[in-house]
């Protein structure tokens, strides 16, 4: 098989994008995964993402929500079908808390068109809603959702028709770097590959350790609620939503299909040391914290749980992702710890990183995402 340009450890969100991306642009690329995507044993799955651009979390997102949102529509047009659902997203929260407060800097910093609510307007807008109390809201209707699932096998399927190779089932050990290339130990065999690119997900903690930035893992638990309520429905024009509430930060989705309205808390969550011990256990104490917060603020909704899921959350110390060539070793890129806010931004970061590994460079402006910050 002699050596391949690239190797892309982990084919999820980020990873499926990658290969898709090089085998675009004529690499020799082989994708590897541990198991058989899209999956449901790492951080991209649960059908749906949310997908936004006036980005609360920091304005230097933005121009990289910009070139997702285009990826996002390039990959539809390759694949022959709707992946992203424009529903809009409403956030809710204290007018100068952390979400409204960071959506209007992102907002008027990068011209973003944005929709504001009164306590009083939200209730009348948005029936079924009951904000907490001393709260506004912001709709943005040049968001939604994306198809998790969807999104993934399409990528993979478009990189093996332009000649990707595929190994599912194959976990990559460990890794060496040796005269100009990179050996990779797998379950498989050792490959070999010119330039290597890491996008493990939860398994970033062992593949990056010479990283030396600090990682955990929470994993986090999804659950979806039996709906009788049109209010809540894709058809009643129920956003996607997103609430800072004195309890905690929850988001769900209308409901799509026959499970129900999917509900869960980005905060909080359960350290696991390892990714290997990912288990959809159930977590009593989580379930009855969002049930509490559907009964504060979506009273119509029922508390019948038709399916629970759970994934899981790589988080960095600041909460923001690595992304960007390895400060001490040529040819080797990655991304990780996306820290629960990654899959909207994967058609971007599946391009930036097949730029950085078939170009050397990129106009992305991804210097503040670099995992020399904590140096």
């Amino acid at each position: 098989m002699g050596t391949y340009d690239v190797a892309v450890i982990g084919t999820g969100g980020v990873g499926s994008a990658t290969v898709y991306a090089l085998a675009k642009a004529g690499a020799k690329v082989i994708g590897l995964d541990r198991f058989d995507p899209p999956h449901d044993r790492g951080s991209s799955h649960g059908d749906t993402r949310v997908v936004r651009k006036a980005y609360f979390e920091h304005p230097d997102y933005v121009p990289l929500l910009q070139q997702a949102y285009r990826g996002w529509q390039h990959l539809e047009e390759a694949a022959g079908k709707q992946l992203y659902f424009p529903t809009g997203v409403l956030q809710i929260g204290p007018s100068e808390g952390e979400i409204i407060s960071g959506i209007r800097n992102s907002a008027q910093e990068h011209g973003l068109a944005i929709e504001s609510y009164t306590f009083d307007e939200l209730g009348q807008v948005f029936p079924g809603i009951k904000p907490p109390e001393n709260t506004v809201g912001i709709l943005e209707r040049d968001a939604g959702y994306l198809l998790v699932s969807e999104c993934i096998a399409a990528y993979l399927r478009l990189a093996k028709e332009l000649g990707a190779e595929l190994r599912t089932n194959t976990p990559a050990l460990d890794w060496h770097a040796r005269e100009g290339e990179y050996l990779l130990e797998t379950a498989g065999g050792v490959i070999q590959a010119k330039q290597l690119i890491i996008c493990g997900g939860p398994w970033a903690l062992q593949l990056l350790d010479d990283l030396e930035v600090p990682m955990r893992i929470l994993q986090k638990h999804l659950y979806w609620y039996d709906n009788t309520a049109p209010e809540y429905t894709a058809d009643g024009s129920f956003p996607v939503f997103l609430m800072e509430t004195p309890g905690g930060l929850y988001y769900g989705f209308p409901q799509i299909d026959a499970q129900g309205v999917k509900v869960s808390r980005h905060d909080g969550g359960m350290p696991i040391e390892h990714a290997g011990w990912h288990a959809q256990m159930e977590d009593a104490a989580d379930r009855a914290d969002v049930e509490s917060f559907l009964s504060a603020c979506l009273p119509e909704l029922s508390h019948t749980v038709n399916r629970q899921a759970a994934c899981l959350y790589t988080m960095t110390p600041d909460q923001h992702f690595l992304l960007g060539p390895h400060p001490r070793r040529q040819g080797l890129h990655y991304v990780a710890g996306l820290s629960g806010h990654g899959f909207k931004f994967a058609s971007a970061l599946g391009e930036i990183l097949c730029d950085l590994t078939v170009k050397g460079k990129t106009s992305a402006p991804i210097g503040f995402l670099r995992a020399t910050r904590f140096y």
